[in-house]
C-alpha cells in the first residue's frame, strides 16, 4: 500500500499542471449546503494533492493515470469539489507543498537500492509532516483590545482651565487731564535743543496757546476714539484739583460699575513728588498744586485704569503698591467682622453700619496703572520724536512703529523713505484691505503671540481678553516698552509685565514694516495697487511645522494667537481651521490653549457662514470644544440648525456627520431650552433615518442623541412615540458593536424615564414592553458594558413602579416564608436579600422565592440568595425531585411584567462582572428599603389591627377574604424560618406528599430572636394585619383593579398583594390597565404633583466615557470609525504608530514566532518523540490536585489550574502569576462594595454553602466553599485558553457555574511583580442549566435537576475530587489536546476551544445539548448547534494557533464525535460512532485531515477526513488500537506524530498508527517512591514536549533528552 501511495503521490506533483487545468475545465453539479458542506469536510479541501494520494488510496490504483484521468468517479468528484472550494490561501500554498514534498521524495527515490521498509516509513512522515502554512501573526486580530477591555469605564481625566471672562468689562468714560501750560517749561527739567516739540503729533508753537491745547486735546481724544468709539470722554486743560475732583467723580457717577480711563500728561508740571503726588495748576497758573494720588483713586474708585505720561512716573506706582496693599487687608478684615456680626444677629445696629462701613470700602486689584518711565528717569527729548512718545506708542502705534524704524540705521533697509512719507500711508486701521488696516492686523497679532507667549495664562486673559480698551493698551504698551527702552526709558506697569522688547516675534514685525515701506514709494508715486504681505501665509506654514514635528517634549506653539486672527482672513480662512483643527485633535491640554487665546468668538461668528467648505472642519472643531467644556452648549442654541443641516447632508463624510450628531447630543444634554430647540427641527426624524447607518460611531451617537433628547422631556418622547422610535431602537440592540447596543439601551431608559406622570395607560404598556425587550435581548449580553446600562435603565421602572416592584418583593418574601422546602441535594435556602447591604437577619437570609421556575425563558439567578425552589401544583410544572407545595394559590403568576423584571434584575445581581453585579444589588437595596418605610409607616395601623385581623377580613379586595387559619399561620410560621439544617442532619421535605418543613423552634429562636427579630416582627405585622392593611399594601399593584375585586383576587392575602392575570406582553386587559394608578394618595408619590424629577439610585459612566472618545488626541481613536471603506466602518481599529516602543516590542514577539513556526516546519519533530523519557526537565509541586495543564505556544511557560486557580509557571524567570488571588481580593472589594453582609450573613453562607450538594451554582458575590475548602466567590476552574498568544497574552477561565472571565496581566513597570486585571466576564451558557431541554425522571425541562447530571451540582463534588479523590476530576480537554478521566460519567464541567483567528469561542460541556459559539470580538452570540436530547459535549478539540478552521469536533458522553461546520447550518451534523464509553479525547491535527479519538475505555481512533466523500460518514478508522482500561488522561502533538495515553502505572506514547514510540514511568527518583497516575495531559503546539499534572499535587514538563 505505502509503494501505491508513493506512486500516486509522485504522479500527483508530476501532473500538478495537468489536474489543474483539467480540473478547472470541468463542471460538478452539488446540491445545496449538503454538497458544501461535504466538500469541506472532505479535507474542507486544504491540500488538493492530498486528496488525490487519499482516494487512490481508498481505490486501490496504483498508478498515476489513476490520479490525473482515471479513477473512480466518486473519487474524481470528491477531488473537484474540494478544488473548487479550495480557500485563497490553500490555492497560493499549494505549489509550495508540492515542492517540499517532492525534494522529501527525491531524497527517497524508490528505484534506488536502498527502497526499504524504512525507506516507505521515512516517506509516510514526510507525508504526514508537509509544511504547514501558518497565517502571519499580522494578520491575526488581537482580542479584547478595544477601548471597552483596555480602560476603566470612566471619563477622561484632565486638567481644566477657566477660558471664559468672569466679568467682562467695559472702559465707559475716559478723563484727558492734560498739564501743558505750553510756552513755559517746568523748572525742573533742562530741555535740549532741539527738543522733542509734538503733543499727539502737533507742534504747539505753530498756532496759539489756546488753539493748540484744544487741538490737542481733541487730537488726543480722536486717537483714543480709534480704540473705544464708544466711550465717554471728558478733557481737562491745565487744571485745577477741583476740576480733578468734579471731573473723575462725575465720571464715577455715571460709570457706575465699569471702568475709567484716566490719562495724565503732565510735561508742562514739574515730576511726581516722592510721596507720589502730581502736580496741577491753581486758577491763576501762578502755582503748582499737588494732587495726592490717593485723593484722585479715592475720586476715581474702582475699576479704574489710569495713564501717566510724565517723567518719573514710577514714582506714582511706587506709591500705589503699599496703599492698595493696606487697602485690601483693610477691607478683609471688615468684611470677616460683618460676617461675624451678621451671624450673631446681637446688635443689629452695629451689624448695619459695620455693613455699611465695609460697603463703602473698594477693592482695589482690578485698578491698572501705566507710567512711561521709572522712578528715577525722565522722557526722552530726542527731537525725531514727539514729546508724548508713550501716548502715541498707547493711541497711535502704527505711526509711531513705522517713524522709529525709518529711524534705525542698522535696521533700515529702504533709505528713500522719509518720516512725511509715512505720514501719507493710505488707508484705515479697521480696513485689513489697505496698508494701514493690514499693518495693524499683523501688530495686533504679533504683540497678542508676545503676550500669549510670555505672560501668565491668567494675566493674559484679565489683561487681553477682559477689555476691548484695556487689550488695545497693552499691546501698545508693548511697543511703547520697545521703543522706549531703546532711549534708555524704562515703562512700568501694573501689574507689572515680563520683559518682552526682546522677544523674536519682533524680528517678524521688523520684516513686515521692511516690506510694507518697500511698497509705499511706488504707491503714492504712481497709484500702484497695494500687494499683500505674506506674514500670515508664512506663520501658517510654521505652525503646519510644528504639527508636523510630533514630538512628545514640544512647547507649545507660539503661533496660536496668529492663527486666530487669520481667521478673520477670507483666503487663509480654510488652511487656518484645518491646522487649528488638527492642533485640537492633540488632546484637552490643546483645546484648553486654543479656548484661553480667545478661540471661542471666532468659531462661533463663522457658523454664520454660509460656505460648504468650512462645514467640516468647523463641525470637527466644535466637537472637540464641547468635548472639553460642554458648557458651551448655550452658546450654540441659536445655531443648532448649522449641526442638524450637516447631519442630513449625505454628500458630508460619516465622521463629520457623527461629530455632528455628537454636538446635537452635546447641545441637548441636560439643557431644556436646547431639547425644545432641536425638538422643533427634525432632529428626530433625521436620527431615525439614519439608525442603520453602516458606521458604528454614527449609529451610537445618534442613540445617545435620541436618548438626550427626551432625556426627562416629555414632549420629546412623545414624539419619539409617535414615530415608534423606540421600536427602530430594538435594532440596534443587536448591533454588532457593543457600544452602538449599550448607546440603545441608554436611549431606550432615557425613554422610559421622560414620563413621571404614570396616569397615562399609553404609557405604562410602552414601558413596560420596552423593559421586558430589553431583558430579553441584552439580559445575556456577553459585554458587561451593555449589562451595567441595562442595569441602568431598568431602575427607572422599579422607581416609577416602585409600588408594584414592593409588592413583589413581599408577596415573594410571604410565599417564601410561608412555605420554606428544604430537600437533601436540593436548592439551597436562601433570601433574595443575602448579598445585599444590611441583610437582616441570618434567619431571614435564608429565605426562599416561590417565583423563579414559573419563568424558565427569564436568566435565573445562580447564587444561593437566589429565589427559592418551591413550585406551585396549579402551575403544571413537574421537578424531578418533587412537586410538592404547602399552598396553591400563594404565588405570584409568571405572566406578571414585573415579575419578570423583578428576576431580571435580581440576575444582574448575581452577574459575574463585579460592576454589574454593584450596580443591580443598589437596586434591590433600593426595593428593599422601599419595603421597609413602607412597612414601618404602616406599623402603628397594623399594630391596632392586628388582633382583630380576622374580623376585619371581610374588607380585602372583594373577591375573597383570607381565612383567620391562614392568617394565624402567616404569622406564626411565614416568617420564622431559621437557618437550614446542618449537612448531616438533612432531611427530604420536597417528597410526593407536600408535607411542609418544620418551622424553626427551640435553639433556632434564639439566633432567630438576636439577629432579625425586629425586621421580621415589622415584616409579619404587615404580612398577618387584616384586610384593610392588604388592601392598602395592594394599592397600585402591578394588576390592580377596581376595589371591587373583578380581578379575581384569591383567598390568600399575599394573593391579594400580587393580584392576578396579565400577560407577557402587557397589553391584555388582564395585565392591569391601573397598573400604575394608586388608589390612595397615601402610596402613590406623584398623587400630590410632586417629585417630577426622578433621582436615580445608580448612575454608570458610559456617557462620559463615550464622550471622551471626541476628547483624545487622534492617534487614540478607532481609524476605522473616521472613514476608509464599509468594511471597515464596521471594526474597531487604531490607527499606527510606527515609532512607537510598544509596536516595536510587538514586532519583536512576531518574528519570534515566526521563527518558531519555520523551525516546526523544516524539522522533522517526531523524530524526537522517541527521545522522551522519564526524566523531566521541570516540576514543581502545587497545592492541590492540577486538573489542567497547558504548555504556552511561545512562552517558557506552562498554565496549571486546579479548584478555582489558574496559575503560570515561567520557566525562565522562575516566576509564579495566580489569576485567583488578585480576583479574590477584586471580588471581595466588589462585595463589600454592594453590600456583602459580615457576622450575620456570612455565617449563614458558610453554614449553608459548605455542606449542601446545591445543584444551583454557588453565589460569585459570597465566600461560599467548593468542595470543603475555604472560601472563594468563583466556582471550580473547567476550562482555560490563553488569548492573543501570539502577542501579550490574556487568560480566559471557564467556571464550572458556566461563567467565563478573562483576565488581563499588567504591570506599571518591568522591576514590579505582575498583577492581575479582570477586563470581561459573562455567562457563556444559560444559568438555567440544561440547556435545549433537559429530560430527568422522565419530565423534560429548562431547569436544572437534583440528578448528577446538573452542570452546576458538581461545584462541590467536583470541588472535592479535585483535591485527590481517586483520580476522579471534573474537568475538560482543552489546548493541545489535554484531557481527564470522569471516574462517575456525571458531572461534567465546562469545554471551551479558542480560534484565535477568526475569534470565536466555542463553549459547551455540562448538562447542556449544544454547542455554543461567542464571537469575542462584536461580543455577540453567533449560533447553537444542536447536539441531541440523548447526549452532551465532554470535549471539544482544540484549534491550532494561526490556522484557520472552520471544523468543530465535539466528543460526546454517548461515545460519539460530532463535526460541525461553523459555515453551515446549524442542523447540518456529522456523527463518528465508533466508541461505546463516553469521549475522553478529541483532536483534530493542524493539517486538519487527522482526527484523533479516545474514549474512557482505551480505545483510540484515527480517521482520515479526507476519505469521507459521503454523508453515510466513515465506515471505520485506518487506524485504531487499544490503550488500556484505566486510562486517566490522554493527549495529541497537533504537528507531531505521537498520541500521549496516561495510566497509574505510566504515560505512553504512540504514533498516528498504533505504534508505542515511548513510554514514561514513575520510579523512587521521581519525586518520592509512589507511583501517582496523571489526571491531565498537554502537547506543547509546537515544540516536542509533554506537560503532565498528577494525583499528587505534582506537575511536571518533559522535554526530549538532548544528543551529545
Amino acid at each position: 500500500m505505502m509503494e501505491s501511495l508513493y506512486n500516486e503521490r509522485i504522479a500527483a506533483i508530476a501532473s500538478e499542471g495537468k489536474s489543474s487545468k483539467s480540473n478547472s475545465n470541468k463542471t460538478t453539479t452539488t446540491s445545496g449546503s449538503a454538497a458544501k458542506c461535504e466538500t469541506m469536510y472532505g479535507n474542507a479541501a486544504k491540500i488538493n494533492s492530498a486528496a488525490d494520494v487519499a482516494a487512490s488510496s481508498n481505490s486501490g490504483s496504483g498508478s498515476a493515470s489513476s490520479s490525473s484521468g482515471g479513477g473512480s468517479n466518486n473519487n474524481t468528484t470528491s477531488n473537484r469539489r474540494a478544488k473548487e472550494t479550495t480557500t485563497t490561501t490553500t490555492s497560493s500554498s499549494s505549489g509550495h507543498k508540492h515542492r517540499k514534498t517532492k525534494k522529501a521524495i527525491t531524497n527517497l527515490n524508490p528505484n534506488s537500492n536502498s527502497n526499504t521498509s524504512s525507506n516507505i516509513e521515512s516517506l509516510w512522515t514526510a507525508l504526514q509532516e508537509e509544511a504547514i502554512e501558518f497565517t502571519h501573526d499580522d494578520e491575526i486580530p488581537l482580542s479584547f483590545a478595544a477601548k471597552r477591555h483596555q480602560e476603566s469605564i470612566e471619563p477622561l481625566i484632565y486638567e481644566r482651565h477657566p477660558w471664559r471672562i468672569r466679568e467682562r468689562m467695559k472702559t465707559a468714560s475716559v478723563a484727558l487731564v492734560l498739564c501743558l501750560n505750553i510756552g513755559v517749561d517746568p523748572p525742573d527739567v533742562v530741555k535740549i535743543q532741539p527738543c522733542s516739540r509734538l503733543e499727539c503729533w502737533i507742534d504747539p508753537s505753530s498756532v496759539s496757546v489756546p488753539k493748540a491745547m484744544e487741538l490737542i486735546g481733541s487730537n488726543l481724544q480722536m486717537q483714543y476714539e480709534r480704540w473705544q468709539p464708544r466711550a465717554r470722554y471728558k478733557k481737562c486743560n491745565d487744571p485745577t484739583v477741583e476740576d480733578v475732583k468734579k471731573l473723575c467723580t462725575s465720571l464715577r457717577r455715571n460709570a457706575k460699575g465699569e471702568r475709567i480711563l484716566f490719562h495724565y500728561n503732565g510735561h508742562g508740571v514739574p515730576k511726581p513728588t516722592a510721596n507720589g503726588e502730581i502736580w496741577v495748576f491753581n486758577r491763576t497758573f501762578t502755582q503748582y498744586i499737588p494732587l495726592s494720588i490717593f485723593e484722585l483713586i479715592n475720586w476715581m474708585a474702582a475699576p479704574s485704569i489710569y495713564v501717566y505720561d510724565c517723567s518719573n512716573a514710577g514714582i506714582i506706582i511706587n506709591s500705589f503698591q503699599p496703599f492698595a496693599e493696606q487697602h485690601e487687608q483693610e477691607l478683609e478684615k471688615a468684611l470677616q467682622a460683618q460676617l461675624i456680626q451678621s451671624q450673631s444677629q446681637t446688635h443689629s445696629q452695629s451689624s448695619a453700619a459695620q455693613s455699611s462701613s465695609a460697603s463703602q470700602l473698594v477693592s482695589y486689584k482690578n485698578c491698572i496703572h501705566l507710567a512711561a518711565c521709572a522712578a528715577n528717569e525722565i522722557l526722552p527729548m530726542n527731537a525725531q520724536l514727539p514729546a508724548d512718545l508713550f501716548t502715541s506708542c498707547l493711541t497711535t502705534p502704527i505711526n509711531i512703529a513705522l517713524k522709529w524704524y525709518a529711524m534705525q540705521e542698522k535696521l533700515g533697509m529702504v533709505p528713500r523713505i522719509q518720516s512725511e512719507l509715512i505720514d501719507k500711508i493710505p488707508g484705515k486701521v479697521n480696513d485689513r484691505r489697505t496698508m494701514m488696516g493690514e499693518l495693524n492686523w499683523i501688530f495686533t497679532a504679533i504683540t497678542d503671540t508676545i503676550a500669549w507667549n510670555t505672560l501668565p495664562r491668567e494675566l493674559f486673559q484679565r489683561l487681553f481678553r477682559q477689555d476691548l480698551l484695556v487689550a488695545s493698551l497693552f499691546r501698545n504698551f508693548l511697543l511703547a516698552e520697545r521703543i522706549l527702552r531703546s532711549h534708555d526709558c524704562t515703562p512700568v506697569s501694573l501689574p507689572a509685565l515680563p520683559p518682552c522688547h526682546r522677544h523674536a516675534m519682533w524680528k517678524a514685525w521688523d520684516l513686515v514694516v521692511d516690506l510694507a515701506l518697500q511698497q509705499l514709494p511706488d504707491i503714492l508715486e504712481q497709484q500702484a495697487p497695494y500687494r499683500q504681505l505674506p506674514f500670515f501665509e508664512h506663520q501658517l506654514t510654521a505652525f503646519q511645522v510644528w504639527l508636523d514635528s510630533e514630538s512628545e517634549s514640544r512647547t507649545p506653539p507660539e503661533q496660536l494667537p496668529i492663527v486666530l486672527q487669520v481667521l478673520l482672513s477670507q483666503v487663509h480662512r480654510l488652511r487656518a481651521l484645518e491646522l487649528l483643527a488638527r492642533f485640537l485633535d492633540l488632546g484637552p491640554w490643546a483645546v484648553n490653549l486654543a479656548l484661553g487665546v480667545g478661540i471661542f468668538p471666532y468659531v462661533l461668528k463663522l457658523l454664520q457662514s454660509s460656505t460648504r467648505e468650512l462645514r467640516p472642519v468647523l463641525v470637527f472643531i466644535w466637537a472637540k470644544i464641547l468635548a472639553v467644556d460642554p458648557s458651551c452648549q448655550v452658546d450654540l442654541v441659536k445655531e443648532y440648525k448649522y449641526f442638524l443641516s450637516v447631519l442630513q447632508d449625505n454628500t458630508v463624510s460619516k465622521q463629520h456627520r457623527t461629530l455632528s450628531a455628537f454636538v446635537l447630543a452635546s447641545i441637548v444634554h441636560n439643557f431644556l431650552l436646547g431639547q425644545t430647540s432641536a425638538l422643533q427641527g427634525p432632529l428626530l426624524s433625521i436620527c431615525l433615518e439614519q439608525l442603520n447607518d453602516s458606521s458604528w460611531l454614527l449609529r451610537q451617537w445618534l442613540a445617545i442623541c435620541l436618548g438626550m433628547l427626551w432625556q426627562n422631556f416629555e414632549k420629546a418622547r412623545w414624539s419619539g412615540a409617535r414615530d415608534l422610535a423606540h421600536e427602530k431602537l430594538y435594532v440596534l440592540l443587536r448591533d454588532p458593536i457593543p457600544e452602538v447596543r449599550a448607546a440603545a439601551v441608554f436611549a431606550l431608559g432615557t425613554f422610559i424615564s421622560s414620563v413621571t406622570d404614570r396616569s397615562e395607560e399609553q404609557a405604562n404598556n410602552i414601558d413596560r414592553i420596552i423593559a421586558i425587550t430589553l431583558l430579553e435581548t441584552v439580559g445575556e449580553d456577553m459585554s458587561p458594558l451593555v449589562r451595567l446600562e441595562l442595569a441602568a435603565a431598568l431602575q427607572w421602572m422599579v422607581l416609577l413602579f416602585e409600588t408594584q416592584f414592593v409588592t413583589v418583593y413581599l408577596a415573594e418574601q410571604m410565599n417564601s416564608h410561608s412555605s420554606a422546602l428544604v430537600s437533601c441535594g436540593g436548592e439551597r435556602s436562601a433570601s433574595i436579600t443575602h448579598g445585599m447591604p444590611h441583610a437582616p437577619s441570618a434567619s431571614y437570609a435564608q429565605s426562599t422565592h416561590s417565583l423563579e421556575r414559573f419563568v424558565p425563558h427569564i436568566r435565573r439567578g445562580v447564587s444561593s440568595s437566589s429565589i427559592s425552589n418551591m413550585s406551585s401544583s396549579g402551575m403544571g410544572t413537574g421537578m424531578g425531585s418533587g412537586s410538592g407545595s404547602t399552598t396553591t394559590t400563594n404565588f405570584i403568576p409568571f405572566q406578571s411584567i414585573f415579575t419578570k423584571l423583578w428576576l431580571g434584575i435580581y440576575n444582574l445581581g448575581q452577574d459575574p462582572f463585579p460592576a454589574v453585579a454593584a450596580t443591580a444589588q443598589r437596586i434591590i437595596s433600593h426595593v428593599r428599603d422601599a419595603a421597609l418605610c413602607m412597612i414601618t409607616a404602616k406599623e402603628a395601623t397594623n399594630a391596632t389591627t392586628a388582633g382583630s385581623s380576622s374580623s376585619g377580613s371581610g374588607t380585602g379586595s372583594g373577591s375573597g377574604s383570607a381565612a383567620p387559619r391562614d392568617l394565624e399561620k402567616l404569622n406564626n410560621s411565614s416568617l420564622s424560618v431559621s437557618l437550614p439544617p446542618s449537612p448531616n442532619t438533612r432531611c427530604n421535605y420536597l417528597g410526593g406528599s407536600g408535607e411542609s418543613p418544620p418551622v424553626g423552634h427551640h435553639g433556632h429562636h434564639g439566633h432567630h430572636a438576636g439577629h432579625g427579630s425586629q425586621w421580621v416582627q415589622k415584616l409579619r405585622l404587615s404580612g398577618g394585619a387584616n384586610a384593610e392593611t392588604q388592601r392598602k399594601l395592594r394599592t397600585s399593584s402591578m394588576n390592580d383593579e377596581t376595589d371591587g375585586g373583578a380581578g379575581g383576587a384569591t383567598a390568600h392575602p399575599s394573593a391579594g398583594i400580587s393580584g392576578t392575570g396579565g400577560s407577557a406582553a402587557g397589553l391584555t386587559a388582564g395585565d392591569g390597565n391601573h397598573s400604575a394608578r394608586s388608589s390612595g394618595s397615601e402610596t402613590n408619590p406623584y398623587a400630590d404633583g410632586k417629585a417630577q424629577m426622578l433621582q436615580p439610585i445608580v448612575q454608570t459612566q458610559f456617557i462620559p466615557w463615550a464622550i471622551s472618545y471626541f476628547t483624545r488626541p487622534g492617534n487614540q481613536r478607532y481609524s476605522s470609525a473616521e472613514g476608509g471603506s464599509e468594511e471597515e466602518e464596521g471594526k474597531q481599529r487604531y490607527p499606527i504608530d510606527r515609532n512607537s516602543s510598544e509596536l516595536r516590542s510587538r514586532k519583536y514577539r512576531y518574528q519570534r514566532n515566526e521563527f518558531m513556526r519555520q523551525w516546526v516546519s523544516h524539522r522533522r519533530i517526531s523524530s524526537l518523540i522517541s527521545r522522551l523519557n522519564d526524566a523531566n526537565s521541570w516540576a514543581r509541586k502545587t497545592q492541590f490536585t492540577p486538573s489542567l495543564v497547558k504548555l504556552l505556544p511561545y512562552e517558557p511557560q506552562i498554565a496549571v489550574a486546579y479548584k478555582e486557580k489558574v496559575l503560570v509557571y515561567d520557566f525562565v524567570k522562575n516566576s509564579v502569576l495566580s489569576y485567583a488571588t488578585e480576583a479574590n481580593a477584586e471580588t471581595s472589594l466588589g462585595s463589600s462594595l454592594i453590600g456583602a453582609t459580615g457576622a450575620g450573613g456570612g455565617g449563614a453562607t458558610g453554614a449553608g454553602g459548605s455542606g449542601s450538594g446545591s445543584v444551583r451554582k454557588t453565589s460569585r458575590l459570597e465566600y461560599s466553599s467548593f468542595g470543603g475548602a475555604s472560601g472563594s466567590p468563583f466556582a471550580r476552574v473547567s476550562s482555560f485558553e490563553l488569548l492573543n498568544a501570539q502577542d501579550v497574552g490574556l487568560m480566559l477561565v471557564a467556571h464550572d457555574d458556566g461563567v467565563i472571565r478573562v483576565w488581563q496581566s499588567t504591570s506599571d513597570d518591568d522591576s514590579q511583580p505582575l498583577t492581575t486585571r479582570l477586563i470581561s466576564a459573562w455567562d457563556a451558557l444559560p444559568r438555567s442549566g440544561g440547556g435545549g431541554g433537559v429530560t430527568t425522571g422522565g419530565v423534560s425541562s429548562n431547569l436544572p435537576t437534583n440528578s448528577g447530571s446538573s452542570s452546576s451540582s458538581s461545584s462541590v463534588a467536583a470541588g472535592a475530587g479535585a483535591t485527590g479523590a481517586a483520580g476522579v476530576s471534573n474537568s475538560s480537554q482543552l489546548g493541545s489536546g489535554s484531557s481527564l478521566h470522569y471516574g462517575n460519567g456525571s458531572g461534567m464541567g465546562i469545554v471551551t476551544a479558542w480560534q484565535q483567528s477568526s475569534q470565536h469561542l466555542v463553549v459547551g460541556g455540562g448538562s447542556y445539548r449544544y454547542l455554543r459559539i461567542w464571537d469575542v470580538e462584536r461580543e455577540l452570540k453567533l449560533n447553537d448547534f444542536q447536539l441531541g436530547r440523548d447526549t452532551s459535549v465532554r470535549v471539544l478539540s482544540p484549534f491550532m494557533a494561526n490556522r484557520r478552521c472552520d471544523t468543530i469536533v465535539a466528543g460526546c458522553s454517548d461515545g460519539s464525535v460530532r463535526l460541525f461546520d461553523k459555515r453551515c447550518a446549524p442542523h447540518i451534523i456529522r456523527v463518528i460512532r465508533e466508541h461505546a464509553a463516553p469521549i475522553l479525547h478529541a483532536c483534530l491535527r493542524a493539517d486538519d485531515r487527522s482526527l484523533v479519538v479516545g474514549c474512557n475505555a482505551g480505545k483510540v481512533c484515527v480517521f482520515d477526513l479526507r476519505g469521507w466523500s459521503h454523508w453515510d460518514g466513515l465506515t471505520a478508522a485506518p487506524h485504531e488500537w487499544q490503550a488500556g482500561g484505566d486510562i486517566t488522561a490522554m493527549a495529541t502533538h497537533p504537528i507531531a506524530d505521537a498520541v500521549a495515553c496516561g495510566n497509574a502505572s505510566k504515560i505512553s506514547i504512540y504514533s498516528l498508527k498504533g505504534k508505542s514510540l515511548s513510554s514514561l514511568r514513575s520510579n523512587e527518583g521521581f519525586m518520592g517512591s509512589r507511583n501517582p497516575h496523571p489526571t491531565c495531559l498537554s502537547f506543547h503546539s509546537f515544540n516536542v514536549q509533554l506537560a503532565v499534572g498528577f494525583v499528587d499535587n505534582t506537575v511536571a514538563v518533559y522535554s526530549p533528552t538532548p544528543v551529545l
